[in-house]
Formats: C-alpha cells, structure tokens, sequence
C-alpha cells in the first residue's frame, strides 16, 4: 500500500460518520442497527503550491486511479495513521500562475 506524505496548507473540515439504521415501529418503538465503525473524511486544501508538489499530487492521484486505490496517510492534526482513499474520482486544481496552484481534495477512512 502506499503513503501519502505531502502535507496540507491546512484541513479545511474532519468529520466522524456513523452508519446507523433506525426503524420505527407501527408502536412507535424503534430498533436501532449500526453497520459499521465511525470512520472520518479530510477535507484538504494545498494553497499556493509550487509546481513541483502539484506535480506530486497530480502523480500520486493519478496512480491511485482517483478512489479505486486505498493508501496509507498521517494526520498532521494527530499524528495517527489511517487507511484512506479520495472521495472523488475528479481532482480539483487551480493554477495561479505557472508556478503556483490551488488544489483541494478529500479523503475518507477505509474501515
């Protein structure tokens, strides 16, 4: 598996979902399911970057064929390792100029 290491400008948002299912019987209890752990989505901003780690992302995106490949990433709000792909299959980018760029992407935990 591989490892992003090309740290954010900053994390724009990090959510917790759950997977829960509530059915409300004809009695008005209800029965509750959770189908699986929390898991969490990154929301990543890369603000002004040189052309070279655009280079980078682009690549390592590419490679991972959008959100078909899982790979390993480090929280820098944390420190902890997690198991993550991209959300979308589109990468989002804005060139500034020839050597400067904007991109935003997301992550969500593989549980």
């Amino acid at each position: 598996m591989a490892d992003y290491t090309i740290n954010p400008s900053y994390i724009y948002t990090e959510d917790i979902a759950h997977a829960t299912q509530i059915t409300t019987m004809e009695d008005g209890s209800e029965i509750r399911n959770s189908y699986r752990s929390p898991r969490r989505t990154f929301a990543l901003n890369y603000d002004r970057v040189t052309k070279a780690i655009y280079d980078s992302i682009v690549a390592f995106f590419t490679a991972r064929l959008g959100r078909y490949e899982t790979f390993s990433w480090v929280n820098p709000n944390d420190s902890v390792t997690y198991t993550v792909r991209f959300v979308d299959d589109t990468l989002e980018t804005e060139e500034i100029n020839d050597e400067i760029y904007n991109i935003k992407l997301s992550l969500i935990e593989v549980v």
